[in-house]
C-alpha cells in the first residue's frame, strides 16, 4: 500500500517536533532519522501523485500484465 503525500508530511512534520522538543537526547536522534525518511517517502508519493512512474512501477506494472496474459491464455486453453 503506497501513502499518500499528506500523510507524510504530517509524520514528517510530527517527527520534526519531536527531533526538537522531546526531552530525552536518544528519541531526538530516532525522530530526526525518522522526520528524514519521511520527508523522502513524502518526495516520492508526490510524484506518484504528480502521474509519474517510477522505472519500479513501471516494472510492477509490465510484470502484474504479463500474468493476467498467462491466467488468460490459461482459461482459453483450458488449464489450470
Amino acid at each position: 500500500m503506497r501513502v499518500k503525500a499528506s500523510t507524510c508530511r504530517e509524520q514528517e512534520a510530527r517527527q520534526l517536533d519531536l527531533a526538537a522538543n522531546d526531552p530525552l537526547e536518544s528519541r531526538r536522534i530516532v525522530a530526526a532519522a525518522a522526520a528524514k525518511a519521511w520527508g523522502l517517502e513524502a518526495i516520492q508519493a508526490e510524484k506518484r501523485e504528480a502521474g509519474h512512474l517510477s522505472p519500479r512501477d513501471k516494472l510492477d506494472a509490465e510484470i502484474a500484465q504479463e500474468f493476467a496474459e498467462e491466467d488468460g491464455n490459461d482459461a482459453r486453453q483450458g488449464g489450470t
